[in-house]
């Protein structure tokens, strides 16, 4: 299990944080896009800044793949 490895071994997972549709879980609009081995969750809360941009979004939902040994995961996010 990769929560029990030492931080230092830990891969970063490819994270994409897609807008979700408001009457609907449907992907929308690239929010962000990048690696990290943050654990998120549903019901998060968070801010992201880009490009002189600030939104607030909550976590809906979170879906991870895996594909040749790979790990990535895919977030729904709503606007708040």
């Amino acid at each position: 299990m990769l929560s029990g490895l030492p931080k230092s071994l830990r891969p970063a997972l490819k994270t994409e944080i897609f807008e979700s549709d408001p009457f609907s879980p449907r992907k929308a609009d690239l929010l962000v896009s990048m690696d990290t081995e943050y654990r998120f969750e549903k019901g998060d809360e968070m801010v992201i800044d880009l490009g002189g941009r600030t939104t607030k979004v909550r976590i809906m939902d979170v879906k991870v793949h895996i594909s040749s040994g790979t790990l990535s995961r895919e977030i729904l996010a709503l606007k708040v």
